[in-house]
């Protein structure tokens, strides 16, 4: 649980000392104050990268050289958090007055659930969206997922950059360099598949439940994990890459890229066995990523006997009021909540009434 948030040319914003209290927390402000920046600031701390800017350096004030975000927490791995960015030297996290070596070290050590309005490309975008939120959301909770996803990424960056060099060479075969590759990269993906077949399944098992408690019609909500290649053991995995790979050699070489593997793999979303991207409105696909959201934060709490914090950046917009309530109270059990907003009616339509509810309204002018 967050205790205090304090940044210093972050965004808007010269100098911001924030407190949260346990249970609901309001930030309350018109648009452009910086309520959104405030959860980009407690997300860097978590993820050591922004969910909106493509570069850190982004992240600055204007005529500042820097940024620094500072944090209190209670019941986490780390008491205190310090974030500091500095233009040409980079970043550098400081947990307990620990300097963290690696930034996979910083990677869920404060677990979070984030959602905005930009997760609407999650949904309703390709495939690389969803693969993306899978890859974020294991890694969170997985060392040896995160760790298995950064060798990949490495090792698929030099094959990829061979393959370029045969091309240029016109050289249309399969090399040795190729094949160690290969036999790097088949017992990596083979775990990156298991792994992401295994948190599809957890994330079904939660769906179905938090399905059946909000709607009352009997809609189901379901994952559809693709994976470009499976096996049912290495050896058998292995033997099914290097027959695909050798097969399509020539292909490879000549568009200069891999053509398999985990950066390939597809998940599907469907509302009442119907992909979800050919037919729902918006609403429907609000509604389908708040329970997404919902269920990522209940297999956090199973897996790390700890809940993370919800931070929900204009939650209510696009939210079908005839199925809000009942997610909204599921929201209201939770022990931690940010929520940022424009106007209090929003909430009140929505089920939230401040004056029955212990809600903390953080007021940004």
């Amino acid at each position: 649980m967050i205790k205090q948030l304090t940044v210093k040319n972050f965004r808007i914003f010269e100098e911001k000392t924030v407190d949260f209290q346990p249970g609901v927390n309001v930030i309350l402000g018109k648009n452009g104050v910086g309520k959104t920046s405030l959860l980009e600031a407690i997300y860097f701390t978590s993820f050591t990268k922004s969910f909106k800017a493509p570069q850190d350096v982004d992240m600055i004030k204007q005529d500042a050289d820097f940024f620094q975000t500072a944090s209190l927490w209670e019941g986490n791995k780390y008491s205190k958090a310090q974030a500091n960015y500095l233009k040409k030297k980079g970043k550098r996290f400081i947990f307990d007055d620990e300097t963290m070596i690696r930034m996979a070290d910083v990677i869920g050590s404060f677990p979070l659930v984030f959602q905005s309005p930009e997760d609407f490309r999650v949904t309703a975008g390709p495939s690389i969206e969803r693969r993306g939120y899978f890859d974020r959301f294991i890694s969170q909770i997985s060392q040896p997922y995160l760790q298995d996803l950064i060798t990949y990424r490495k090792l698929l960056k030099n094959r990829n950059a061979h393959l370029k060099q045969l091309s240029e060479k016109k050289e249309y075969r399969y090399t040795a360099q190729l094949e160690a590759y290969d036999e790097q990269l088949s017992p990596i993906m083979f775990r990156i598949v298991n792994t992401r077949r295994s948190y599809s399944e957890k994330f079904n098992k939660h769906l179905e439940e938090l399905y059946k408690s909000t709607f009352d019609n009997g809609s189901t909500g379901t994952i559809v994990y693709k994976p470009s290649l499976t096996a049912k053991t290495e050896a058998d995995f292995q033997i099914i890459h290097r027959e695909q790979t050798q097969n399509n050699i020539d292909k490879e070489i000549i568009l200069r890229r891999t053509l398999w593997g985990p950066n390939y793999d597809k998940y599907l979303f469907l509302r009442n066995d119907t992909p979800l991207i050919h037919y729902a409105s918006q609403g429907e696909h609000k509604i389908w990523m708040t329970l997404l959201k919902l269920a990522e934060g209940e297999i956090i709490t199973k897996l790390q006997k700890a809940e993370p914090i919800y931070l929900l950046d204009d939650l209510f917009a696009e939210l079908d009021l005839n199925n809000s309530k009942r997610i909204v109270q599921k929201i209201m059990d939770a022990k931690q909540v940010l929520i940022t907003t424009t106007d209090m009616s929003d909430l009140r339509r929505h089920g939230m009434d401040i004056s029955k509810n212990n809600i903390n309204v953080i007021e940004i002018a």
